[in-house]
């Protein structure tokens, strides 16, 4: 007996989120393909099909539609509540699973104070400066006590993320008009 995939339904509102993501020009392909593998199947494409039209090998693509369907319950149920919260359930669907390692040595408290503190002039911190460069954002961070001590290189990857972070509200504020 052949094995047959599990069928995608998705919400209209769902859709337009992913639909989002698999057009984006910002977001990591990884995530792209994963938006663009739950589309295809829910529009009744099988596994070698998307696996085809995507270029990925046939596992990839059964591992997705499979977390998708078993997490399916969780996202209609959160449908309900804001789009704000459909739209960071779907992001953190399309993540890749946490990976064994050292873990983060970094608060999310604290990397979002870096982030605020980024996007602030360098003159409210009384540096003579046009923007920052990352070795005096991290000196400064230092200096107000947010981490005992941070490279620029990890700065660097937090700026990184946090333009990534726009493209979701971007997508957020279309599904808002």
């Amino acid at each position: 007996m052949p094995f047959v995939a599990a069928s995608l339904k998705i919400s209209k509102k769902v859709e337009e989120i992913l639909n989002g993501f698999a057009k984006s020009r910002t977001l990591p392909l990884n995530q792209i393909q994963r938006a663009q593998i739950v589309i295809a199947a829910s529009k009744g494409k099988n596994n070698k099909e998307i696996s085809n039209e995507i270029g990925l090998n046939q596992d990839s693509v059964s591992r997705w539609r499979t977390r998708w369907a078993n997490n399916a319950e969780q996202l209609d149920n959160i449908e309900q509540k804001s789009p704000q919260d459909l739209l960071n359930a779907v992001v953190c669907l399309l993540k890749d699973a946490p990976r064994p390692g050292c873990p983060c040595e970094f608060t999310e408290v604290q990397i979002i104070k870096i982030l605020e503190i980024a996007c602030r002039q360098p003159s409210e911190f009384g540096h003579e400066l046009s923007h920052w460069s990352l070795p005096k954002l991290a000196k400064v961070v230092v200096e107000l006590g947010i981490v005992n001590s941070i490279s620029p290189a990890s700065i660097g990857r937090f700026l990184k993320y946090g333009q990534n972070s726009t493209a979701q509200g971007e997508i957020l504020a279309t599904l808002n008009r």
